[in-house]
């Protein structure tokens, strides 16, 4: 390197041998993604690595490469964020990339404005085959940081660059499982952090079948994820927002234990829906409970 990096990108990682390809490619893609120097820090967290790729990773003087033995996503990123010796941070799944020239867009704009604490940019996700933009209201998404977690999440794994003065590894210590990044946008929003936003793409998240947000587990954290942060003090409205959001996370379970033939455990979901706000806009379905 010619001179001391400015930013650190965190890629917490399994590295097994199915993650070398998109692993290769998201750290090249951090290369291409400044014009200056960037330190990669890669945490590979559970014992399923490939060793090739290891090395591979080791053999690169821009990567630091860190391990954890346990199997947790949250644990690595909070590492990976302990680790950062930068002005500033980001991070990137395994399989996803930066567009070029992205991180030198995003920290062009922490720097010219030093009260912003992080800047989100928006990018594509891609699914079969095609690329669609993954935020349709982003600049109205910051305008109401705290109301608009609830109503267009403005905050992905790979859309932000944070400064790290203001975005301490406090934020990162006990991150809801599977909801990682909406937890953190709720906190940083309600502690009252100055979000700005590049309306322009600067990601690519490849839509994997294999992906955790896929998975049962990832949608039924949810419903605590709600519960969590009504023990926070928010605003009366914000907290009638997420009762809201809670009321359609029953809602869902209702349905799943009705197709798997629970019908007790879809009427008691159900029950629990239309007690919350918004809930009677679930009543008609009662219908399907009582066949």
């Amino acid at each position: 390197m010619t001179s001391r990096p400015m930013v650190t990108t965190i890629i917490p990682t399994t590295a097994s041998s199915n993650r070398t390809h998109s692993l290769q490619r998201a750290i090249e893609s951090i290369r291409a993604s400044s014009s200056t120097p960037l330190a990669i820090v890669v945490v590979v967290n559970g014992r399923q690595f490939d060793n090739q790729i290891c090395r591979w990773m080791e053999n690169q003087p821009d990567v630091m490469l860190d391990f954890l033995e346990e199997p947790s996503l949250t644990s690595a990123i909070l590492k990976g964020r302990q680790l950062v010796r930068t002005r500033f941070f980001s991070f990137l799944d395994d399989d996803d990339e930066y567009l070029p020239g992205s991180i030198d867009k995003r920290r062009a704009v922490l720097e010219e404005s030093p009260g912003v604490d992080l800047v989100v940019v928006n990018g594509f996700r891609r699914e079969g085959g095609a690329d669609r933009l993954a935020f349709n209201e982003l600049p109205y998404a910051i305008s109401d940081p705290l109301t608009n977690v609830f109503k267009a999440i403005w905050l992905c794994s790979c859309n932000a660059l944070y400064r790290t003065a203001s975005v301490n590894e406090n934020y990162f210590r006990e991150l809801h499982a599977r909801a990682e990044w909406t937890w953190l946008a709720f906190n940083l929003a309600l502690d009252g952090k100055k979000v700005s936003a590049i309306d322009a793409p600067g990601f690519r998240i490849h839509d994997t079948p294999g992906s955790l947000s896929k998975s049962q587990e990832y949608q039924d954290a949810y419903l605590a994820l709600y519960q969590r942060m009504l023990l926070k003090t928010v605003p009366t409205t914000v907290a009638r927002l997420i009762k809201k959001r809670a009321s359609s996370a029953w809602h869902d379970r209702s349905v799943q234990a009705l197709n798997r033939g629970d019908r007790m455990a879809a009427l008691t979901s159900h029950t629990r829906s239309l007690l919350l706000p918004g809930g009677l806009r679930y009543l008609s379905y009662t219908r399907h409970l009582l066949r």
